[in-house]
């Protein structure tokens, strides 16, 4: 059973970030975060999509697990759909080749986001799961949400926040 007081506490901390989501995991757990890609594939829009692209229009669904760089442990569990063909070439080539998580690239390489809240866990948005999400009880708490550049919207981020974060989230 998850500690409400845990996930509440995760909750505020999110809520009143300015920066990315690995800004704050860095903070919280004191490492770098590496983002670990569990799996990575292009497929089709369908239709509707909250992305505001035709149907079939070409997505990438990734899904990757943020570790710390020291410790290497696991700290969320994340999934996203990506419209590629909205986001610069320099993105796309170090979302393939680094470990960085979506969120310091966006932020190294000068993208500014808005980020909205979606309903639900994430779960059933892709046509295609490259990833296994964590099972109830193994992660404190779990949000969706929309990302735009300029009104325009260019992801989806489906997030699993893992209980491994317990012992940072200690009372104050």
């Amino acid at each position: 059973m998850v500690d409400v007081g845990k996930s509440s506490r995760l909750e505020a901390a999110l809520t009143s970030m300015s920066g990315t989501v690995t800004d704050l995991l860095e903070q919280l757990v004191g490492e770098p975060i590496d983002a670990h890609v569990q799996g990575h594939a292009v497929t089709g829009a369908g239709i509707p999509n909250g992305l505001r692209v035709d149907e079939g229009h070409p997505l990438l669904i990734r899904a990757a697990l943020l570790n710390g760089r020291a410790s290497g442990r696991s700290y969320l569990y994340a999934e996203s759909v990506l419209v590629l063909s909205r986001l610069p070439q320099r993105f796309r080539l170090r979302l393939e080749s680094s470990c960085d998580p979506i969120g310091r690239i966006l932020d190294e390489e000068g993208i500014a986001v808005s980020r909205a809240a979606l309903p639900g866990s994430g779960r059933g948005f892709a046509s295609v799961t490259p990833g296994t999400p964590p099972a109830v009880g193994d992660y404190l708490l779990a949000r969706t949400y929309r990302v735009d550049v300029e009104r325009d919207p260019v992801m989806v981020i489906a997030e699993w926040f893992l209980t491994s974060l317990e012992r940072f989230l200690a009372p104050q």
